[in-house]
């Protein structure tokens, strides 16, 4: 590995290592504070809004989609309008609204239940979870989600019993679920299938309905066994009203027509008038009244006939000469011939049974409060740290990148780890090399000894001759300089040789201090 390899990798390893650390401490501190919210005192504690992100507390978009209508039993005054922006709030039959959404942090408001007991109670099912007020839609003070077990949040319908409001049934993409205490817990009754749709039986609160694109299910014992009924005689039903009849009647819309039910379900009829039309709404008081696309109908005769009373896209259409695609889709009335309608484009309104309408202005009811007076349940906020939503949508692509950076943590230390053991093995192999070499030394050493003895006895030598050759004649001259001359060359080879020795010897202490 290289060594410049080697420090950038452990830079990385240590940044990472502290951004998950960071990422891990937070996942574990919020996760710690819910399990135990009594224990620190945070279950009751609220924090101002001045302090949290706008987008808890304001409306980025206003296209107010009516998607829920809901009105207090015997009331006749009180109407609630749930919409893509949140919740609306008339007490005077409809001639003013007021915008609810404090402690809704999900303003996509799905459904809405009353409780029949105490209207002061109210059930909001969004795309997150369920959100609960017990002052009339004034504040939300719960909110029902993953941490309750309900583990899909986003909720389609919702079905309190009758008689024992603290019982709770939610249509979800993951089944249904109950809830026996008011929805401070859930679990699943039946995950067979997707369900849009749950409704208790008007006639028998033991019944209950519930149906998806799949078809519909149906249970006899207060929810507790979901069994499939009808998939042979009428498609996935859209919209379901049930009369308090005996035998029950029951009018079910389809994506292909309206199917009529005099015997409880036994038999089903199929209304000539809508065959395949889609049907979108039903609401029943002393009438009949179905929404189908843009269309309201009514029946006074239990649906023997229907009379066509308004098209809600020619009324909005004819004053400003454009196309507007309005779908009907909810249904509901006060007393006498008051109605309301809830459409994909806005409220109306009719005295008249239907024959008239005026559109309501929802704009300027937008809750004006100030942010020192909106508060958030601080169990709340920390649901929303440890989920990631308070980071923003970034934040899953943040839990993405933690998730790559911890797997990069991982393979990172294990390269660290082995390049630390090949050093180690290397500098053990060093010091066995450094042995071998000492040996070498020592026996090279001991050579240029001999090799130095040698270089002496030859000198010792040269000198013989050189005194022989002051005694000898001088014709004999040449012989002893030849051999002078032989013995001199082989002293130079030899001092050569203990030269390159010498060199070998150093390069082999300088290798030595480097390592």
């Amino acid at each position: 590995m290289n060594i410049r390899f080697f420090k950038n990798t452990r830079i990385i390893h240590k940044w990472i290592g502290i951004l998950s650390a960071i990422f891990v401490l937070i996942l574990s501190v919020s996760g710690f504070l819910l399990m135990h919210p009594e224990e620190f005192g945070i279950e009751q504690a609220q924090i101002s809004g001045k302090y949290l992100p706008e987008k808890y507390f304001k409306v980025q978009h206003a296209r107010r989609r009516i998607q829920s209508l809901a009105m207090v039993p015997g009331s006749g005054q009180i109407l609630y309008a749930g919409t893509d922006i949140g919740v609306y709030r008339s007490q005077d039959g409809g001639k003013t609204w007021l915008q609810t959404n404090q402690g809704l942090f999900d303003q996509d408001i799905r459904a809405l239940a009353i409780d029949p007991k105490d209207p002061s109670t109210i059930y909001a099912g969004t795309s997150r979870g369920v959100f609960k007020s017990e002052d009339a839609g004034d504040t939300w003070s719960d909110w029902f989600d993953e941490t309750s077990g309900l583990t899909h949040t986003k909720i389609h319908d919702i079905a309190l019993h009758p008689d024992n409001p603290e019982i709770l049934f939610v249509a979800t993409d993951g089944g249904i679920f109950q809830s026996l205490d008011a929805g401070e817990s859930w679990q699943p009754v039946s995950t067979k299938q997707p369900v849009q749709i749950v409704k208790f039986s008007a006639s028998n609160s033991d019944i209950l309905y519930a149906s998806g694109k799949t078809g519909t299910l149906r249970s006899n014992n207060n929810g507790r066994d979901w069994n499939p009924v009808w998939e042979k005689v009428i498609p996935a039903i859209t919209t379901l009203v049930s009369l308090n009849t005996d035998p029950e009647f029951l009018y079910s819309g389809t994506a292909t027509g309206l199917y009529k039910s005099f015997n409880g379900g036994r038999n089903w009829v199929t209304d000539p008038a809508f065959k395949k039309t889609a049907i979108n709404a039903i609401f029943v008081n002393s009438k009949i009244y179905l929404g189908s696309g843009a269309n309201f109908y009514s029946s006074g005769d239990g649906g023997d006939s229907w009379k066509h009373l308004s098209s809600f896209a020619q009324k909005i259409n004819a004053g400003s000469g454009t196309s507007i695609d309005i779908t009907i889709t909810e249904i509901t009335g006060l007393a006498g011939k008051s109605l309301y309608v809830g459409t994909t484009s806005g409220l109306y309104f009719s005295e008249d049974g239907g024959e008239n309408w005026e559109a309501i202005d929802l704009s300027g009811a937008v809750n004006q409060l100030s942010p020192d007076e909106m508060k958030m349940d601080v169990v709340k906020l920390v649901t929303e740290i440890h989920t990631g939503r308070f980071f923003g949508s970034y934040s899953y692509m943040l839990v993405d990148l933690a998730t790559i950076g911890l797997i990069f943590l991982t393979i990172s230390g294990i390269l660290i780890a082995y390049y630390r053991a090949r050093i180690k093995s290397r500098k053990i192999a060093i010091g066995d090399l450094a042995t071998d070499r000492a040996i070498e030394l020592t026996e090279t050493t001991e050579e240029l000894s001999l090799e130095s003895q040698e270089i002496h006895d030859m000198i010792e030598h040269i000198t013989g001759h050189i005194e022989k050759c002051q005694l000898v004649y001088m014709d004999q001259e040449k012989k002893e300089i030849t051999e002078i001359s032989r013995h001199l060359n082989t002293l130079d080879k030899k001092m050569h040789r203990l030269m390159e020795n010498l060199g070998e010897l150093e390069q082999t202490e300088e290798l030595e201090q480097t390592d």
